[in-house]
């Protein structure tokens, strides 16, 4: 069955981006509110938030979605106002509704049906409402909301004002409206910057329309609906402004509301000689007037300066400045080379001085377009409050979640591909990490345990750190456990260190659990998160004290884009070696490389590490180890997983940096190549995947021991 909904084309993206935004601000409310149900000010946002889904959910004619935060709505300002003052018995049940809502938000985007819970969901929260309501022994009767949802008050009830005060042809609304009963005209003046401003007038017809007193309004809803774009709309509803607050407080994403009614019935004398004004006020924020630290009104201030781009956009934008880097690379090469064969003529050094203003500016073109491809790690984050609230409370254990460097800026690309890894490491410090609450007492800690997630940068890297106060790995078990599985023999896993031995639970397969449970215990996850992570060229460090915790570090490069990358020749071609994976380049007298079993090995600073041409690696035909210049063998020291191979090259190029490009299949199966790039001469590099390269030799040389 296919859906249909009231959206220009080329609005989804639009729509579905707000209204995650808001069910982001309902999910990380509701897990403070659990916590702190008196928060008045998170208790105004998750309301402000439902309120505004439903409002856009009706907008675009989403029925179930706009029935189901209807219900949301009603229980968030039942707590507003002090009707309900207990959340806890609500949370599983609101929380269960984020994800209804999510999968509503979906299908959107599919125009298919992507949940049938909907309305059973929408029956819930309305059966638990009026079961509290009833508890709490208010009925459904609605307090009083004079306060706009705790952003104001109303004004004084005794100031004279004509309608045309508030639209001069406000006095037609009047005179149109029926004889009976009191009706009080409202102007609401919507935010210059707010998007979708026809949609935002549409939103507040539809509101007042729904509270039943709606009786016309100016522009009209045709109007609005033909696509008229405004930002003020004045309404005509019955009742009088005391009798409207429910109505005032939930006309949201506007700037001011005006409520004018007149003293007498509606004719022109009465209209003209006197009315009661009531503005309600939506706070500082709303009015674009700074708070105490003058964030609100610089946030408005920055919003009215900032406009949505299609990511596909700047990944483009991105592609055309690595190709400009490489053009950058290759006009300062060719400038300097004028330079030095025409010496100080004024055509080779104005031909390098303009290459070097032209890489400055390439460079700082390269650092503007990066910068826009960063995103807060925030996003990432945010997503485990919830998860380590629903597993510690499956588990029955009490679990802190502390969150630093959430501001924390990388690449999209990295941002991506990390939360899988990320999850994996959660869930484990909360399965096996963390105790039960009584066997942490016994151990002298406190009942509720801590789960760090900390993001920094360093060294042109961002470091993310996973840490648990639990009770951290024992290396006896590890090494028993890879015994037993086959792993190692006894006699390799006694000959291991301690730090040896946590690294094995990186091995495929391995696991310490005594059961297998639907958080974690299978042993595919470290596994996992290692590869994922090596992929993006980072690395996993992990460290553990038994009965103190363990404590995972996730090193990864700021961007996948544009990367560093070292030149070196080998036979023919010119290979490029991403300088992630660079420990560093030799040159070595033929005699200090040795052999051991048949395998060209060379000991480094007291360690042994195997060597290997750099061609044979790659899959060529076997090439005998030659010395190049001066009786000379060049080597590059690269390493992958701990793991490092010497590999021998015929001379090195330089540094540069480069982007990689895909080879596709046209290519066919390359052993060890990561994919192509441009130098700056022109000609193309093959980019060395060097985990692949260190993974094959490897398995060769077990080969041939066996």
């Amino acid at each position: 069955m296919s859906l249909e909904f009231d959206l220009q084309p080329g609005d989804d993206r639009l729509y579905t981006d707000e209204a995650l935004e808001q069910i982001e601000k309902i999910e990380g409310g509701l897990l403070t509110l659990e916590r702190d149900v008196t928060d008045a000010t998170v208790i105004n946002e998750v309301f402000r938030a439902a309120h505004t889904l439903k409002g856009s959910a009706a907008t675009i004619h989403h029925a179930r979605m706009a029935a189901l935060t209807h219900a949301m709505e009603d229980i968030f300002g039942a707590f507003r106002d002090g009707r309900l003052s207990d959340l806890r018995p609500f949370a599983d049940l609101l929380l269960a509704t984020v994800d209804v809502l999510r999968d509503l938000v979906e299908e959107v985007t599919t125009r298919e049906i992507e949940t049938t819970e909907a309305e059973s969901s929408t029956q819930r929260l309305r059966a638990a409402f009026e079961a509290a309501m009833a508890a709490s022994g208010h009925g459904d009767r609605r307090a009083s909301r004079a306060d706009s949802g705790g952003s104001g008050g109303s004004g004084g009830s005794g100031e004279a004002t004509s309608p045309t005060e508030l639209h001069p042809d406000a006095a037609r609304l009047f005179s149109g409206a029926p004889g009976e009963g009191p009706h009080t005209a409202i102007r609401c003046a919507i935010r210059p910057e707010s998007e979708w401003l026809g949609v935002r007038l549409f939103q507040l017809l539809v509101e007042a329309d729904a509270s039943g007193r709606l009786v016309s309004s100016i522009p009209a809803r045709s109007e609005i609906e033909d696509g008229l774009q405004g930002t003020e709309l004045t309404m005509l509803v019955r009742g009088r402004a005391d009798e409207l607050d429910d109505l005032l407080a939930n006309l949201r994403a506007v700037e001011e509301v005006l409520a004018v009614e007149p003293v007498a019935a509606p004719d022109a004398t009465s209209l003209q000689a006197g009315a009661e004004r009531r503005q309600i006020d939506l706070g500082p924020e709303a009015r674009g007037i700074g708070d105490d630290r003058g964030l609100a009104g610089e946030r408005l201030k920055s919003a009215q300066q900032t406009i949505r781009i299609d990511v596909s956009r700047l990944d483009e934008l991105m592609n055309l400045v690595g190709e400009l880097v490489v053009q950058k690379t290759r006009l300062s090469r060719h400038a300097h080379e004028l330079l030095m064969r025409l010496g100080d003529d004024p055509l080779a050094r104005d031909a390098d001085e303009g290459s070097q203003q032209f890489s400055r500016i390439a460079s700082q073109l390269q650092d503007q377009v990066t910068g826009l491809r960063m995103l807060p790690i925030e996003s990432i984050f945010n997503r485990f409050p919830r998860v380590v609230r629903d597993i510690g409370g499956r588990l029955g254990k009490e679990i802190v979640l502390d969150i630093e460097g959430k501001e924390t800026e990388l690449d999209r690309s990295v941002l991506e591909e990390v939360g899988d890894p990320l999850g994996h490491l959660v869930r484990n410090a909360l399965d096996h990490g963390i105790e039960m609450p009584e066997e942490r007492i016994v151990a002298g800690k406190s009942r509720e345990g801590h789960v760090r997630l900390v993001a920094r940068h360093a060294d042109g890297q961002i470091i993310i750190t996973v840490q648990d106060d639990g009770r951290g790995m024992d290396p006896r078990l590890l090494r028993e456990s890879a015994v037993r599985k086959g792993l190692l023999s006894a006699e390799a896993a006694a000959a291991l260190t301690d730090e040896e031995a946590l690294k094995l639970i990186f091995a495929p397969g391995f696991s310490t659990a005594a059961r297998v449970t639907d958080v974690s215990g299978r042993g595919v996850g470290m596994d996992v998160v290692r590869t994922n992570i090596e992929k993006l060229g980072g690395r996993v460090s992990i460290s553990s004290v038994l009965g103190k915790g363990s404590r995972f570090d996730l090193s990864l490069p700021l961007t996948l884009a544009i990367v560093g990358a070292l030149l070196v020749r080998s036979g023919e071609r010119v290979c490029a070696l991403p300088l992630t994976g660079v420990v560093e380049t030799l040159r070595l007298e033929r005699q200090a490389i040795t052999t051991i079993r048949g395998r060209y090995v060379i000991t480094l600073r007291g360690r042994v590490v195997p060597v290997e041409v750099l061609d044979n690696a790659l899959g060529d035909p076997p090439r005998a180890l030659q010395a190049g210049s001066h009786a000379m063998i060049s080597l590059v020291v690269v390493r992958s997983r701990d793991r490092e191979l010497a590999l021998v090259v015929d001379g090195f190029v330089g540094q540069q940096e480069i982007v990689l490009k895909t080879m596709g299949q046209f290519a066919g199966a390359l052993h060890g190549v990561a994919g192509a790039t441009i130098m700056a001469d022109g000609r193309v590099a093959l980019v060395v995947d060097i985990a692949a390269v260190l993974e094959r030799h490897l398995g060769a040389a077990a080969a041939n021991a066996a």
